[in-house]
């Protein structure tokens, strides 16, 4: 089925994130995730689980192609309209080749003779097209060797 139902709701993004990082945080046996949250409650209209499923998968993405320690930086800016969703790793990286194909379904970036990061290909392909159903815009940001960063773009829910 290629349309995605979205059930949304207005919440708050701060604390939805912190319940995200706490429970990813759980499965970490080493590394670290860090959160810098806005200074003031904002509200996002959006499907939550979707919003959770997305984030908790690009944490897990993060953590799986770290090397050594995982250590993850989660960041919410603020700007005019828009809340700015950062989610930045120092992994592995991905080379502007592969980045073009990133969201495409099953597409996974070699990772070498690296045989542990287990994956069908979906993950990133879900984060996108959550996105386009929402009308947020997704990017990456991204060099070999130095990590990722993924960036959303999500509009902010304003009181009429």
């Amino acid at each position: 089925k290629d349309s995605i139902e979205l059930k949304k709701e207005i919440f708050e993004i701060n604390k939805t994130l912190e319940d995200v990082i706490n429970n990813e945080s759980l499965k970490l046996k080493q590394g670290k995730i860090e959160f810098s949250k806005l200074e003031n409650p904002i509200n996002i209209n959006a499907d939550k689980l979707h919003f959770v499923n997305v984030v908790a998968n690009m944490i897990d993405n993060a953590i799986k192609y770290s090397q050594d320690e995982p250590f993850v930086e989660i960041s919410l800016n603020e700007a005019e309209k828009d809340v700015l969703l950062s989610i930045k790793d120092q992994g592995i990286g991905i080379d502007k080749e592969n980045q073009k194909k990133l969201f495409d379904k099953f597409y996974r970036v070699s990772t070498g003779n690296v045989h542990n990061v287990k994956g069908f290909g979906l993950g990133l392909f879900y984060v996108k097209n959550i996105c386009n159903a929402h009308g947020w815009l997704l990017q990456v940001q991204a060099e070999p060797n130095v990590g990722s960063e993924f960036i959303i773009t999500i509009p902010k829910f304003l009181e009429a």
